[in-house]
C-alpha cells in the first residue's frame, strides 16, 4: 500500500484538487484585499504599503512551505496570488513619495498618466520574478495581462486624446505583439510558458476586431474572416488549441453574419447546418493532412 501524500510532480489540470487549489488561492487573495480595504483613508499610504507587503509575504511564505513539501501546484498558485498585491504596494509607495495625484486625475485612456502606467509595469516585473523563482506558468498570466494593460495606458503618448476606435486598433496591435511573444516561446519549445501570451493576445485581438466589425461592418467582418482563417490554418501546424478556438469563431461569425443579411430565417438555418457539417468535414481533412507530422502518442 502506497503511503498517503503527494504522488509526485504534477501540472495544473482540470480536476477537483486543482479547482480547490485555484479557487482557494483566489479567495485568499480576495480576503487580503478585504483587509486592505479596512485601512482608514486617513492612514492610507504607509499602512497600506505595510499591509500589502504583509499579505504578499504571508502568501509567499505559505507558497514556499508547500513547494518545499513537494506541492508544486498549490504552492505556485499562492506564489502567483502574492504578486497581486504588487500594484497595491506600488500605489501606496507612490502616495508616500508624492507621485500619486491628490486631485481628481485625468482620464488615463485619453491622457498619459505616468503614476498609473507604472503599476502594471511593477506587476509584470513581480510576475516575472515569481515565475523565475517557482517556475509556475500561471504567473505569466499576470505578466501578459499587465503588459497588455500597460500598452493601452501608453497609447495617449502616441495618439492625442484617443477615442474608442483608437483603443480598438491598439487592442489589435497589442494582441498581435503578444501573439508574437507566444510564437517566439513556442519556437524555443516553451509551450506552457507561451500559452498565456497566446490567450491574452487572442482575447485582445478578438475584442479589437469585434469593435471594428460592429462599427465598420463594410470591412470589419471581412477582417475578422481573414484573421479567423489564418488562425485556423496555423492552429493545426502549431498544435495550438487556443488558436483553433478563436480561429473557428473568427471564421464562422462573419459567415453567419452575412448569411443572416442575405437570407431569410429558414434559409439561414439550413445554410448554417451546411456550414456546421462543412466544419466537421474540414476537421477530418485537417486530421488526415497533419497526421504524418503529429508526434507518436505517449504511452501510459
Amino acid at each position: 500500500m502506497e503511503p498517503l501524500g503527494r504522488p509526485g510532480p504534477e501540472r495544473p489540470r482540470f480536476d477537483t484538487p486543482n479547482i480547490l487549489w485555484f479557487f482557494g488561492g483566489f479567495v485568499a487573495a480576495a480576503a487580503g484585499g478585504g483587509v486592505l480595504a479596512q485601512v482608514p483613508s486617513s492612514a492610507r499610504g504607509a499602512w497600506i504599503l505595510l499591509a500589502a507587503l504583509g499579505c504578499s509575504a504571508a502568501l509567499a511564505a505559505l507558497a514556499a512551505a508547500l513547494l518545499r513539501a513537494g506541492w508544486e501546484v498549490p504552492g505556485g498558485v499562492l506564489a502567483t496570488m502574492a504578486v497581486t498585491f504588487a500594484p497595491v504596494a506600488a500605489g501606496a509607495f507612490e502616495k508616500l513619495v508624492g507621485v500619486w495625484p491628490h486631485a481628481s486625475p485625468l482620464d488615463p485612456l485619453e491622457a498619459f498618466q505616468g503614476w498609473l502606467f507604472a503599476l502594471p509595469l511593477v506587476t509584470a516585473a513581480a510576475g516575472l520574478v515569481a515565475f523565475a523563482l517557482v517556475r509556475f506558468h500561471f504567473a505569466l498570466a499576470l505578466v501578459a495581462f499587465s503588459t497588455f494593460l500597460a500598452a493601452e495606458l501608453l497609447l495617449p503618448v502616441f495618439v492625442s486624446a484617443p477615442g474608442p476606435g483608437d483603443h480598438a486598433s491598439a487592442f489589435v496591435v497589442t494582441g498581435a505583439a503578444l501573439l508574437a511573444v507566444g510564437i517566439a516561446l513556442d519556437l524555443r519549445a516553451a509551450r506552457r510558458a507561451a500559452f498565456w501570451w497566446h490567450l491574452v493576445g487572442l482575447l485582445a485581438l478578438a475584442a479589437g476586431l469585434s469593435y471594428h466589425a460592429f462599427r465598420h461592418a463594410s470591412w470589419g467582418w471581412i477582417l475578422i474572416l481573414v484573421a479567423g482563417t489564418l488562425l485556423l490554418l496555423l492552429a493545426a501546424s502549431l498544435a495550438r488549441a487556443t488558436w483553433g478556438v478563436f480561429g473557428v469563431l473568427g471564421f464562422f461569425a462573419p459567415i453567419a453574419h452575412y448569411l443572416d443579411v442575405w437570407l431569410g430565417n429558414l434559409a439561414v438555418a439550413f445554410a448554417l447546418a451546411g456550414v456546421g457539417l462543412g466544419l466537421v468535414v474540414l476537421g477530418i481533412a485537417v486530421r488526415l493532412l497533419w497526421r504524418p507530422f503529429q508526434p507518436p502518442p505517449l504511452r501510459a
